[in-house]
């Protein structure tokens, strides 16, 4: 029986290869665009998997008024102070662990045993201060050293086998322990441990462990570890294991309680609080420091659905389309005794052959759409991923939901043929007219789909056009930012050398020593108190910059009050500048009424305001503009040196940029010179704008791509049905116009209804995205035309390439066809 199954199957086939190939093309889009999103989604789902206490693992972070920060206080990561283990019951165990302070900008240095001489090592691993504790909670093979002691002193260091394979080539893991290494030139480390790579996925992925008595007990961290409870860093982060008895929503209270008791100084409405946040949301949480947002995951499942529903739409309108071509072999079939279920079985055989080949043919154009998804797709996950059986599972589940999806109208519409009335060729009155209607529906919700794919490109487009071009208040262009290697001592002494030799160097136009510049992607806030007609006022999460007398100049920031900043190294009073936002906050009306008042916060015990510039935007235009200070301090933490260069003539730029760095090289011995510029570092602010808008740009594509495939495969249906018409036709005179727009006019209707009914949804789920922004563009009222205009032009398109081969086929040929 399924023999004939399939030999009927292969006959039909080949008889209608045109069609077939449509929907094996179109399902194959859609199963392939299926198994990619799979792909990303499952490997985000995948991270910290491994932990074997998971389930009672938590970090405690910091909730404030707006939003929320990763870290805690400082004072908690001080080993032996911790004031949540001693004074909170149900906490088993906790681990204080400062996260990459460095990034990758740190050096190490190893004696070469040969030449006694240093090598030094400027990209390294990313690097956190742990304690034992740390690898109760995150256990690691141990290849050399133990847990229990390896982190126990000040100086001691634990390296993965990656980064020991780097340092030292060929020796053996317990030949490393007891070996030198000197962190920034200055504090030799002594090894104590080695631990394997970890191969699982993990949101922890540090190489390169130094005991957290280092960081607490030296240079490095001793101005950062006071008990403060309003001083917050996200990089200094505490996780906690529960007792498996204790009721997290008890012990995150007692936290929260704990919180607000030492901060009775502070106004209640002002006061910071702490939560737990479990383990397996710290990978999905943007909120606080997330890397994927299950929202978006979400949105990418929604995408698969709605591609995968695009290809079935096609393969069940030309299914069901064909019904009158194959009503008399279905009459034939029911007269020699054949069932409903045995003619349903013939039709989903059909759609099983036909998706079995769509998901073969899927199997190759994965690798194409790992490509086009490259913005969207981890390091590390490629198309040799889809021979895992896992995904071999999934490709299987796809074929058997895409079989029914596809097949079972078509083949319950078809079983019901009443033999009598086909075999007269009476196709059944009764479902001919439904499985029409039918069919015009679904051609009109593949191009709703394709239409509000392709207006939200659009909206997108401009948003991040508005974003890119916008005045932000400040210069963007011709600027370079420097990371000043030596700031771990403190000490500005060779960047104050480094910016006045750069200061010679042609095509340099200015130089500002400073913290960071006036945008950045991240908070940099503080507290500033004033005194308000003897009235002590005060503010969080005032955004705050260090910087030196050439800042305003160097950013083109617009003073329009008072004077600028001024860097005095001895005074006790700082001078500082704030914008009009933070005006507005002191209740003051006029910019020079801010002039000579004093206030209180960031690197100043004591500052007065010597000038009001106008607002600029601090973050991206996601957020608003927010009080901001300028203190006139350049030897904060990771100082930053921002050069402004002449003109626009890029080679005068990059031979300026290649003596700056040989200047570089020359003061910093050893230390990689990187450096950005600030429109670049601007663009990322908008990264995930710019990779949602080249995924909905390949999503509208596809969607097109797939809808006018069903619409080349109806017109080339309804070509087929009407040869002898169309031949009739044309000996009576018709012109190939006439022609077309017979084969065409009712599917373009279908299509303007399409673009009608898309219009609100497309405004309402592209005003929803809009929502997120403080500043945002309008959605204008030509998008919708043009994409319409778009749309339509398209089907046209593809309507009168078919149609215009029907319309030149000779008459005579049309009418021999009987």
């Amino acid at each position: 029986m399924f023999k004939n199954y399939f030999k009927t199957a292969f006959r039909n086939f080949w008889k209608n290869k045109a069609i077939t190939g449509i929907n094996v093309l179109g399902l194959s889009i859609g199963i392939s665009a299926s198994l990619v999103i799979f792909l990303m989604i499952r490997y985000d789902y995948s991270f910290d998997k491994w932990e074997p206490g998971r389930a009672t693992i938590y970090r405690v972070y910091t909730k404030m008024q707006v939003g929320g920060n990763a870290g805690t206080n400082p004072g908690l990561c001080i080993p032996g102070q911790n004031a949540i283990v001693q004074g909170v019951p149900g906490i088993k165990l906790a681990a204080p662990v400062m996260i990459g302070p460095f990034g990758d900008n740190y050096t190490i240095a190893i004696r070469d045993v040969q030449s006694a001489g240093l090598k030094r090592f400027s990209k390294n691993g990313e690097l956190a201060f742990v304690d034992s504790s740390y690898f109760k909670l995150f256990p690691r093979q141990w290849l050399a050293g133990s847990a229990a002691t390896a982190l126990a002193q000040v100086n001691q260091v634990v390296l993965s086998r990656s980064e020991m394979k780097k340092y030292f080539p060929g020796v053996a893991p317990e030949n490393c322990i007891g070996r030198e290494m000197i962190f920034q030139d200055s504090i030799p480390m002594m090894v104590a441990g080695i631990v394997e790579d970890l191969k699982a996925h993990t949101d922890f992925s540090s190489t390169l462990f130094i005991s957290l008595k280092t960081w607490a007990e030296t240079g490095l961290g001793k101005a950062f570890m006071q008990p403060n409870w309003r001083n917050v860093n996200g990089n200094e982060q505490l996780f906690v294991m529960l007792d498996p008895k204790a009721a997290p929503a008890h012990v995150g209270k007692q936290i929260e309680a704990l919180f607000l008791r030492n901060q009775q100084d502070i106004d209640p409405k002002d006061r910071w609080s702490a939560a737990l946040q479990p383990l397996n949301d710290i990978h999905f949480n943007t909120a606080i420091d997330g890397k994927a947002s299950k929202a978006t995951l979400r949105n990418l499942a929604l995408l698969a659905i709605l591609l995968l529903l695009l290809a079935a739409i096609n393969f069940i309108n030309l299914s069901t389309a064909q019904a009158t071509l194959r009503a008399r072999e279905i009459g034939v079939r029911k007269t020699f005794g054949s069932g409903k279920k045995q003619i349903m079985h013939q039709f989903l055989t059909e759609a099983f052959l036909v998706t079995v080949c769509a998901a073969l043919l899927a199997v190759v154009l994965t690798p194409f759409l790992v490509y086009v998804f490259k913005d969207f797709i981890p390091e590390g996950l490629a198309a040799e991923k889809l021979f895992q059986p896992v995904l071999l599972l999934v490709l299987a589940a796809l074929i058997l939901v895409v079989t029914l999806l596809a097949g079972l109208y078509p083949a319950f519409v078809l079983s019901k043929y009443r033999p009598a009335l086909v075999l007269k060729a009476n196709v059944g009155a009764d479902g001919k007219s439904r499985s029409v209607r039918v069919r015009q529906v679904l051609t009109i919700f593949q191009f709703v789909i394709a239409q509000v794919f392709l207006i939200m490109v659009f909206v997108i487009g401009k948003q991040i056009h508005y974003e890119l071009n916008k005045d932000i208040g400040m210069r963007k262009e011709g600027i370079l930012s420097i990371n000043i290697p030596d700031f771990l001592k403190h000490s500005q002494s060779k960047g104050l050398v480094f910016a006045n030799e750069l200061r010679r160097i042609p095509g340099i136009q200015n130089i500002s020593l400073n913290t960071s510049p006036p945008i950045r992607n991240g908070w940099s806030s503080t507290r500033i108190t004033w005194n308000n007609k003897g009235t002590a006022e005060q503010i969080d999460d005032v955004h705050v910059r260090s910087a030196d007398e050439n800042y305003i100049n160097v950013f083109d920031l617009r003073l329009i009050a008072g004077k600028n900043i001024r860097v005095d190294t001895g005074a006790k009073v700082l001078d500082v500048l704030i914008n009009e936002s933070m005006l507005h906050v002191m209740n003051l009306h006029a910019p020079g009424d801010a002039i000579g008042q004093f206030v209180k916060g960031g690197p100043a015990d004591s500052a007065q305001i010597v000038g009001v510039v106008k607002d600029f935007n601090t973050m991206s235009l996601r957020n608003p503009v927010y009080p901001t200070t300028v203190f006139a301090n350049k030897s904060g933490f990771t100082p930053i040196l921002s050069i402004l260069f002449t003109g626009k003539d890029a080679a005068v730029w990059k031979t300026a940029i290649s003596k700056a760095g040989a200047l570089f090289q020359k003061i910093y011995p050893g230390q990689e010179f990187e450096y950005s510029f600030l429109d670049e570092n601007i663009k990322k602010l908008y990264e995930a704008d710019l990779r949602l808008s080249v995924l909905l740009k390949w999503a509208t594509g596809l969607a097109l791509f797939i809808s006018c495939l069903g619409l080349l495969g109806l017109v080339s249906f309804i070509a087929n049905r009407k040869v002898k018409e169309i031949g009739i036709r044309k000996v009576l005179g018709a012109s190939a116009v006439q022609i077309i727009t017979m084969l065409s006019k009712s599917l373009i209707w279908l299509i303007v209804i399409a673009c009608v009914i898309s219009f609100p949804v497309a405004w309402y789920f592209s005003n929803k995205w809009l929502q997120d922004f403080a500043f945002k563009t309008n959605i204008s009222w030509w998008i919708f035309l043009i994409t319409a205009a778009g749309m339509l032009s398209m089907a046209i398109a593809v309507l009168c390439m078919r149609g215009l081969k029907a319309a030149i086929t000779s008459p005579a040929e049309a009418l021999r066809s009987e």
